[in-house]
């Protein structure tokens, strides 16, 4: 017998046993009225009129209606109890489930994206020691090295930052200039992309905010290249940089296909990535998001997520 079938075979008795038990003590309680009433009529035959005999009357009355009224109250909070109970595991074992099959994404996307440089690494190195290479010929595949080593360190510097963030980080706080930090990261992205497009607007004379300068970097570093991911082509991803109610507002837009509204709210869970991880084109952790969240809401910002026009998503910070 599965576990479904069991939980639901003990449930059916839980409520079978207290259906039962209800039906008994409403029994009980009749029958007792009942005798209790005989009993009267025993001790005041010829006096029903008597005070004594109504205020005996009243009082087995109310004994009979308040044990009415405890099988009801008993009832309903047990009725209370056995849905609550019911709600709070299934939602536990919806969670969990859920979080085994984020775990199994993430094994899978973990897997794809280690081997993928390792194996380029393995073939550069065997090739270089293997063959009598030109030096253009030697100088193409060190940067094709190096270019996976920096993709593997940027992976492993990814998985120690989210370790970090879900141990209470704290961000250390200092002077940042808000538009040179993007245009940094906008060149970086650029140097790994050369066909890309990021067109960064914001006013001149941005002033100086109070900020962790290597977590909105890694905020900005993985919107743009979520944005990147996405786009068509070479289809620009727009960079708008403002204030606003005494706030700072960095608004990423791309015109990739936009995100579901059913899954809005599940892209900023750790592991979660949309689609099915067997069948995905794209790479990726399921981290990113992850991080911009949590680097966002340790700055007591927020992040809110919204659709382009006409496609594309438009990621939102406020900090």
């Amino acid at each position: 017998m599965s576990l479904s079938r069991l939980s639901y075979f003990v449930i059916g008795y839980m409520i079978l046993a207290f259906l039962w038990w209800a039906f008994h003590l409403w029994e009980q309680n009749e029958r007792l009225y009942l005798q209790q009433l005989v009993l009267l009529e025993y001790k005041y035959p010829e006096e029903s009129g008597s005070i004594q005999r109504d205020a005996d009357y009243n009082k087995i009355r109310g004994a009979w209606e308040s044990g009415k009224r405890m099988v009801v109250a008993e009832g309903l909070f047990f009725t209370v109890c056995l849905v609550f109970g019911l709600w709070v595991i299934r939602r536990s074992a919806d969670k969990e489930v859920s979080l085994a099959r984020q775990r199994r994404n993430f094994l899978l996307s973990i897997t794809h994206e280690l081997k993928s440089p390792i194996a380029s690494l393995r073939l550069v190195i065997e090739t270089m020691t293997r063959r009598t290479l030109r030096d253009d010929q030697r100088e193409i595949l060190l940067k094709n090295g190096l270019k996976d080593a920096d993709r593997l360190q940027g992976l492993v510097e990814e998985l120690l930052l989210a370790a970090r963030l879900e141990d209470k980080w704290k961000p250390s706080l200092e002077d940042v200039n808000l538009k040179v930090l993007v245009e940094d990261c906008r060149d970086a992205m650029l140097a790994r992309s050369p066909g890309a497009e990021i067109i960064v607007s914001a006013p001149d004379g941005w002033p100086i905010i109070r900020a962790d300068y290597t977590g909105i970097s890694a905020v900005i570093r993985n919107l743009l290249e979520n944005a990147l991911k996405y786009a068509p082509g070479n289809a620009p991803v727009r960079v708008t940089i403002s204030k606003r109610d005494g706030n700072c507002r960095i608004v990423v837009a791309d015109q990739g296909p936009g995100i579901p509204d059913s899954e809005k709210k599940r892209v900023f869970e750790k592991f979660y990535r949309i689609g099915n991880e067997e069948t995905r084109k794209t790479t990726g952790t399921g981290l990113g998001l992850f991080i911009v969240s949590q680097i966002v809401k340790a700055h007591d910002g927020r992040i809110e997520l919204g659709d382009n026009t006409p496609s594309g998503a438009v990621f939102t910070i406020t900090l």
